[in-house]
């Protein structure tokens, strides 16, 4: 159906949920240069080299810091011009580096692919990637994102096992060059073929309704009992830098940025060291990527129909406790148990995450914004690992660490329950903060 004064049409089949695939493609592949990948390979690496675990770990941080000051120029770019081309390019430089790890031969050489990679996954795919389905989805926001969030989860699910495989089997260095390539494979031809910028670039609306759709929504009695749509507002970014949530937001992401990549970087070793074999503590690994699948679907649901806000302060709460738990973690039954409970709860976060942002703020400036959050998350994201490389180089154990990411997530969740969404009021007066 054609509406004329519009523009817009009824789709048989909404484009969006092609965008859902292609984007779960995208996560997929780029978990290759994820820290649970990069944990497989930290030992064989660290051992045949000689380099300390802080050594091996400072690249990645140098490239995640990199990564966060090219955020500031993709956000702006991925409003105006759409993600295709970017991830295009962003694919095949990140496979390209993987490839060329595989025939390192000195310290100098790891450290400028890694450095490459991390900035094209951290400044450019990671960014994209999050900030591409909440253009495309408003009243099903929740369960778009926790789809094509299934990408990464499978990715991280699956890529440790195989990577640990071809390690095992061969060297690391095979590992190294496979992922590369699958890279390749699985996600440049989607990127470059279906990603498009927005709904409205193709003539239609969000979730794929119509404006007649939306006006016989919004006409529905209240209290009839009906589901009342979501309001979408559309903030700027000055008016969003002006807003105690935001800061409440990016403070509450970030403290979680430093707590899970430095968990997870160093978890395999973890484990290992706690008595557990290499093929377990990657099956570990694999079960709490696989679990977030669940928790992601879970969470994005309870989106749509319950306060995001407290939905996802309560499982960052919830979250903390898993952190005590993962310190008497010593045999396989406790480490599956452990991975479970957390990645559920770690994989509805990462959903509300991109959500929330969309929810409280807009799709219109949602690259901007989020390119203004992304590089402060990602300082970071590279300040815990590090500082988890050096609290096991001097201590010998991550015990106090652990208990001290615990206490961070405490702090986190207060943060989120904090942050009351933008009250919107009429046009041109500034949306102040719920009281």
């Amino acid at each position: 159906m054609i509406d004329s004064s519009k523009g817009y049409h009824k789709p048989r089949f909404y484009y969006g949920w092609i965008i859902v695939i292609v984007v779960a493609l995208a996560g997929f592949t780029q978990s290759a240069e994820t820290y649970p990948v990069l944990g497989v390979f930290l030992k064989p690496m660290t051992k045949e080299f000689g380099w300390s675990r802080s050594v091996f770990t400072g690249a990645a941080s140098i490239g995640t810091l990199l990564g966060g000051v090219l955020a500031l120029v993709t956000g702006p770019l991925l409003d105006r011009y759409g993600p295709r081309w970017m991830l295009t390019i962003g694919f095949i430089i990140l496979g390209g580096s993987l490839i060329l790890m595989s025939g390192i031969s000195a310290l100098w050489q790891y450290y400028v692919l890694q450095i490459i990679g991390r900035v094209m996954l951290m400044g450019v795919v990671s960014m994209a990637v999050q900030v591409i389905i909440p253009k495309w989805f408003v009243e099903k926001r929740g369960r778009a994102v926790a789809l094509s969030g299934l990408g990464m989860r499978a990715g991280n699910t699956i890529t440790p096992l195989y990577v640990q495989f071809l390690v095992s089997t061969w060297s690391w260095r095979a590992g190294t060059a496979v992922s590369g390539a699958v890279i390749w494979v699985v996600s440049l031809l989607p990127v470059a073929i279906f990603l498009r910028r927005r709904p409205e670039d193709m003539g239609l609306l969000p979730d794929g309704v119509t404006p007649e759709d939306l006006e016989q929504t919004l006409d529905t009695a209240p209290g009839t009992g009906a589901h009342t749509p979501r309001q979408e507002v559309s903030l700027s970014v000055r008016q969003v830098v002006r807003l105690p949530s935001f800061y409440l937001l990016t403070a509450a992401f970030s403290l979680l940025s430093i707590v899970l990549p430095g968990t997870l970087l160093h978890l395999i070793p973890y484990l290992t060291d706690q008595g557990l074999s290499d093929g377990v503590a990657v099956a570990i690994v694999s079960v709490w990527s696989a679990s977030g699948a669940i928790g992601g679907l879970i969470f994005g649901f309870l989106a749509e129909r319950r306060n995001i806000r407290l939905v996802l302060a309560g499982g960052i709460l919830l979250m903390a406790a898993g952190f005590f738990f993962l310190l008497i973690v010593e045999s396989p039954v406790r480490g599956f148990i452990w991975g479970f409970y957390t990645g559920l709860l770690g994989g509805g976060i990462f959903t509300l995450q991109q959500v929330v942002f969309a929810d409280y703020y807009g799709r219109d400036s949602l690259g901007a914004i989020r390119g203004i959050f992304w590089p402060v998350q990602l300082v970071a994201n590279s300040v815990g690992p590090v500082i988890a490389a050096y609290a096991y180089d001097t201590a010998g154990n991550y015990s106090l660490i652990f208990t001290v990411f615990g206490i961070l997530i405490l702090v986190s969740s207060l943060c989120i329950f904090l942050a009351r969404p933008p009250v919107v009021l009429p046009h041109p007066v500034t949306p102040l903060e719920n009281t």
